[in-house]
């Protein structure tokens, strides 16, 4: 095969999926997309069990990518990220991601099930609140100053309800 002959997204999944079995990424799951969605044929969903783990899989990904003829260099995302690096190779896109990271975010389950017409899918880097690093300091006593804010809204509110005119629904 020639440099200038790219290869296809199948073939270029299963030697990216190799790469991966190479250096023992654990449940690696390859989502075929094709005909689903625009953004890449297909998925690979990887579990590194720790960050050395992590930083072997990436390397020999990008090692094995650099390595064969026709597979483009792909776009790094989340390289100092302790949980979750992205390498996009235009129509194959791996998920490298820890444990927690995973089992957080749910990729299989969000790109296997229908969607709500406008669903974005959770980005690499996102923190949520109930991380440890940014976890919400919530005191036991402020339920009854949450209540009272509630009640204070609710109030501020224009209940007033037009009738709905029965010509107009049918």
């Amino acid at each position: 095969m020639s440099n200038n002959t790219m290869l296809d997204s199948q073939t270029k999944a299963q030697i990216l999926l190799e790469a991966i079995e190479d250096r023992k990424g654990h449940e690696p799951i390859l989502l075929d997309l094709r005909g689903k969605v625009n953004v890449a044929d297909f998925f690979l969903i990887v579990t590194a069990t720790s960050l050395p783990h992590l930083r072997a899989l990436a390397e020999n990904v990008l090692e094995r990518a650099k390595d064969e003829p026709g597979m483009a260099k792909p776009n790094v995302q989340g390289e100092a990220s302790v949980e979750w690096v992205l390498m996009d190779f235009g129509d194959v896109v791996i998920h490298l991601m820890s444990e927690e990271a995973r089992e957080r975010y749910k990729l299989e389950q969000f790109w296997t099930t229908p969607q709500p017409k406008g669903a974005l899918p959770p980005v690499p880097g996102t923190v949520l609140p109930e991380t440890p690093q940014n976890a919400w300091d919530i005191e036991e006593d402020d339920d009854e100053e949450d209540a009272e804010d509630d009640v204070a809204f609710f109030a501020s509110l224009d209940l007033e309800v037009e009738p709905i005119d029965e010509d107009i629904v049918e």
